[in-house]
């Protein structure tokens, strides 16, 4: 626990002296955020706002396992760290550059990510992370079968990160609780490793936060949102809770969901239920304030984390 505490309060306390830096370079160098004709309108004030953000924190965390770590584990997670980073700075290059395009083809980066959770699968059944704690059944081995999983969780969770990343400071607060979550459970179960980069990854998005919080002075980006996502699937599988992701990025689930239900209804029936998605901008339109809608939807994903260290308590060895 001690280590936890030291690695994350090391990491927290670099971002926050280095986030000046980086705003003040990204500003200088017109690194700014094009918003989508489609956002609401409060947020059309914040065009040109420095992005590209997400490349400090895990950066830091990279650093932390290059000085601290290197074990071959630990480079699992900070593959799917990098590999999400480059795909998200791609996107945010092309956002940046073009005032017609917000990133790559959706199609595209699919393919990638798909990818990147192909990797991600084999790298997970060759260092023996294939039993994954299910309700019910113990922890049966996927074996082989972690490689689908793993594509499906990949690309559905970095997708739902980057859709949660709409609103100062929604994206990194719930990012943070549920790294928070991992750590507790990995210094429980004595992974040494795990606790390093979840200690890691929870101090330098913390510390990310105090700078993205409302008015954000800096966003994270795809190269932020893409980079948690994947190792958030990463370092719940070396942890055995491949299966309890839902639960633990509860909001994540929930954002996705709504945007397939309303473009769904939208498509089938003409009309939508939401008056806008993701959910936080349907809560936005109903004139819900920034500051608020983000500590009620963080205050949820930490409960939804604390579930997820219970169940791992109850469902792992004593």
């Amino acid at each position: 626990m001690i280590r936890a505490v030291i690695v994350g309060g090391a990491c927290f306390l670099a971002g926050v002296a280095l986030y000046p830096l980086l705003v003040t370079q990204l500003v200088r160098r017109g690194v700014g955020q094009h918003v989508a004709s489609y956002s609401p309108l409060t947020h059309r004030i914040k065009q040109g706002t420095p992005t590209l953000g997400g490349i400090l924190f895990c950066l830091i965390v990279i650093a932390t396992w290059v000085v601290a770590d290197r074990s071959r584990e630990g480079f699992i997670a900070v593959f799917a760290l990098v590999a999400g980073t480059a795909v998200g700075g791609l996107d945010d290059f092309i956002n940046i550059r073009s005032l017609r395009k917000l990133g790559l083809p959706a199609w595209h980066r699919l393919a990638v990510e798909g990818f990147i959770g192909l990797l991600l699968g084999i790298a997970l059944a060759v260092a023996g992370f294939t039993h994954q704690y299910f309700p019910g059944l113990g922890a049966p081995n996927l074996s082989w079968g972690i490689v689908p999983v793993a594509i499906l969780a990949l690309v559905a969770t970095s997708n739902a990160v980057n859709l949660t990343d709409g609103v100062d400071g929604l994206a990194a607060s719930c990012a943070a609780v549920a790294f928070f979550g991992l750590t507790m459970v990995a210094v429980r179960s004595g992974d040494v490793h795990a606790t390093l980069l979840a200690a890691a990854l929870t101090g330098a998005v913390a510390a990310f936060l105090v700078y993205n919080w409302h008015p954000a002075r800096i966003f994270m980006g795809d190269t932020g949102s893409l980079a948690l996502g994947c190792v958030l699937v990463a370092v719940s599988s070396e942890l055995h809770l491949l299966w309890a992701l839902p639960l633990l990025g509860l909001v994540f689930l929930v954002e996705a969901a709504s945007v397939i239900v309303n473009v769904t209804a939208i498509r089938r029936y003409g009309r939508r239920i939401l008056r806008a998605s993701p959910l936080h901008h349907h809560f936005e339109e109903m004139g819900l304030r920034e500051q608020r809608l983000v500590a009620a939807f963080a205050a949820v994903g930490a409960v939804a984390a604390m579930f997820t260290v219970l169940y791992a308590h109850f469902a792992g060895p004593a």
